[in-house]
């Protein structure tokens, strides 16, 4: 299993590229990798290659403009892992025991997946190649929704009784939109 971030979105709320953007003193892809690196022997930003992350591993969008799907499929193709735990690269405030946790539970469930009160966590789940398949249909036919995906192969969820082992949901799974977001969680 390798660690996967996903970088290729447009940060149009932000204004600028966020994942590159300073954040508690350090760009804000360095914080995700820092919680991946203990944890998977390797890990990959999948999106485009810009100027800033030249010290990571960049594997550009096998089909640009398909939102994370597009990203989850090029994880899986490009890198030949058996699965891939994938998050995106916004999210400061991943938790390693929670990541350990359900990589602990994967056995051969095609997806392994957060769900709480607020909804599915797509990007901070596990997916298997076994995917591939299933969401090659989908991006041929212009569907570009994880739900689909999800809805059609065998996913586990982690309920939030079990999320919250780990700590608030609300905390573990935010992610950075907008600069007042930045702010919010800033130090």
């Amino acid at each position: 299993m390798i660690g996967v971030a996903l970088i290729g979105g447009q940060s149009r709320r932000f204004g600028s590229d966020k994942v590159l953007s300073a954040f508690r003193g350090a760009p804000l892809v360095e914080h995700v990798v820092s919680v991946l690196r203990p944890l998977f022997d390797d890990i990959v930003l999948v999106g485009h290659e810009r100027p800033g992350l030249e010290r990571f591993r960049v594997i550009e969008d096998i089909r640009p403009g398909c939102g994370p799907l597009g990203g989850i499929y090029t994880a899986l193709s490009a890198t030949g892992a058996e699965s891939c735990f994938v998050c995106a690269a916004d999210m400061p405030n991943l938790n390693s025991g929670l990541i350990a946790h359900m990589v602990s539970l994967t056995g051969t469930h095609d997806i392994v997946i957060p769900t709480w009160s607020k909804g599915r966590e797509p990007l901070h789940a596990i997916y298997r190649r076994t995917v591939i398949p299933h969401a090659e249909a989908l991006l041929a036919r212009d569907e570009f929704r994880i739900f689909s995906l999800i809805e059609t192969v065998d996913t586990l969820f982690i309920h939030e009784e079990e999320i919250r082992r780990f700590g608030e949901p609300g905390v573990l799974f935010s992610n950075i939109n907008t600069m007042h977001d930045m702010e919010r969680m800033g130090p």
